[in-house]
C-alpha cells in the first residue's frame, strides 16, 4: 500500500521535501503513520502536540485506516470570499453588503483589514510569504463564512485571505460582517477572524533583517531550519 505525504511550512524544511510517497505493508492507521514519521524525522517532535493531519482534505481520527493512494497532509499549526491573490475593492464590497442588508434591518458593517507589519521584535520585515493548502483552505473559509451568516442577527458575512509574497503594508485578510446591531457585528467579526487564524491551513514565512522565521499558532515564531 502506498500513500502520498504532503509537507507544509516548517515541516517541509525538516523533511527537505514538499511531498513523499511511502509504501507500507498491511493495514496502517494514521497513528501508525505518525509513529513512523516522528521516528524518521525527530526534529518534527517540536510540533507533535499541535500537528494538523488531513487525509484527502478532511480531518480524521488517529484510528483511521489509510487506503492505497490516500493523500495525507501534515502541517504545523495554521496561522490563517476565500483565498485570493490580489487586493479587493473594499468600497465595492461594502456597497454590495449595504444594498443587500439595508432592507433586512441592517444598520452597519464591521470591517477588519489586516496588513503586513514592517517591524517585528525590533527587526525589519522584508517579505511575508503566505502559503495555503488548497482546496481545503478555501473550503474552510467558506465554512466560517456560513457559520458567521448563521449567527442570530447577522445579515451578511464575507472573508478573504491573500496568499503569495507580500511586503510591509500589503493587505492580508479582509473580514466583513453586517448585522442588526453593532454588538453582534463586532462579536461575529472578531470570532470569524479568530477561526480563520486557528482553523484555515495558511502558513507564514517571515523574512526579516535578522533571519527567516515560520509564524505558527498565535504568532509564535520559529527560526527556519536550514535545508537538509
Amino acid at each position: 500500500m502506498r500513500v502520498l505525504l504532503k509537507y507544509f511550512s516548517a515541516l517541509r524544511d525538516i523533511t527537505g521535501s514538499a511531498r513523499e510517497e511511502v509504501a507500507f505493508e498491511g493495514p496502517v492507521t494514521v497513528s501508525d503513520l505518525l509513529t513512523w514519521f516522528f521516528k524518521k524525522y525527530p526534529k518534527a517532535e517540536a510540533f507533535r502536540e499541535e500537528l494538523v493531519v488531513l487525509v484527502n482534505g478532511r480531518a480524521v481520527e488517529g484510528s483511521y485506516v489509510l487506503k492505497d493512494g490516500d493523500e495525507v497532509a501534515l502541517m504545523p499549526p495554521v496561522s490563517g470570499g476565500g483565498i485570493i491573490t490580489s487586493d479587493i475593492s473594499i468600497d465595492k464590497e461594502v456597497r454590495d453588503i449595504i444594498e443587500k442588508s439595508a432592507t433586512q434591518g441592517g444598520g452597519g458593517v464591521v470591517i477588519f483589514v489586516g496588513f503586513v507589519k514592517g517591524v517585528v521584535d525590533d527587526a525589519a520585515v522584508n517579505v511575508l510569504e503566505y502559503e495555503a493548502y488548497e482546496p481545503y483552505a478555501d473550503q474552510k473559509i467558506k465554512e466560517i463564512e456560513e457559520w458567521a451568516r448563521s449567527q442570530k442577527g447577522v445579515l451578511d458575512a464575507r472573508v478573504y485571505h491573500k496568499v503569495g509574497s507580500l511586503k510591509p503594508g500589503d493587505t492580508t485578510i479582509y473580514v466583513f460582517v453586517s448585522a442588526i446591531n453593532r454588538d453582534v457585528a463586532f462579536r461575529v467579526a472578531r470570532d470569524a477572524l479568530e477561526r480563520v487564524k486557528h482553523e484555515v491551513p495558511i502558513f507564514k514565512l517571515e523574512r526579516r533583517s535578522d533571519g527567516e522565521f515560520w509564524v505558527v499558532g498565535d504568532g509564535r515564531r520559529i527560526p527556519r531550519s536550514p535545508q537538509p
